[in-house]
């Protein structure tokens, strides 16, 4: 994450969240988020703590709030990662939902891999990291570099912000 141009905090609605974009300036967004890039392949060696991965979906979050917030009502947003982190994927796509309660998932068009993941999964620290709904699940792509598809490992969901 080195290198990147730092964010601006997304708080007030009228002031710009990006140098030199007013909030609801697109229409469509694509987010590819930095990774950790665990769907590559091959990885013969890979040296990540759980606080590195934590990290980079945090940085992740400061990404997609300042998108929605640069996102026009009515307009889509696609979100995607080479990783198969679930914290990097359907958590932080769970984090969109439950903060800004004007997204909501949509299908995609085609749709060639398997679902996300539902449920939760409790870290040994008590940390506790919440995925999506079984409903929601299928409407994100998760395509696993163990699966007969022979990809790498990347994750796509597709959001529309309410008009």
């Amino acid at each position: 994450m080195h290198g990147q141009a730092p964010l601006q905090q997304p708080d007030a609605a009228s002031q710009p969240v990006c140098q030199g974009f007013p909030p609801e300036s697109f229409e469509y967004i694509l987010l590819d988020a930095p990774c950790s890039a665990l769907g590559l392949r091959p990885r013969l060696a890979h040296l990540t703590t759980l606080s590195e991965l934590r990290q980079t979906a945090v940085y992740q979050r400061k990404l997609l709030q300042v998108a929605v917030q640069l996102l026009k009502p009515g307009g889509y947003m696609v979100y995607s990662t080479c990783t198969i982190n679930p914290g990097e994927n359907e958590a932080n796509i769970n984090f969109v939902l439950q903060r800004f309660k004007d997204m909501q998932l949509v299908p995609q068009t085609p749709h060639l891999a398997g679902p996300g993941l539902s449920g939760y999964y409790m870290h040994e620290d008590g940390y506790r990291e919440d995925w999506l709904l079984p409903a929601q699940a299928q409407l994100v792509q998760r395509f696993d570099p163990c699966s007969c598809s022979d990809t790498i490992g990347f994750f796509i969901a597709k959001l529309r912000k309410s008009p």
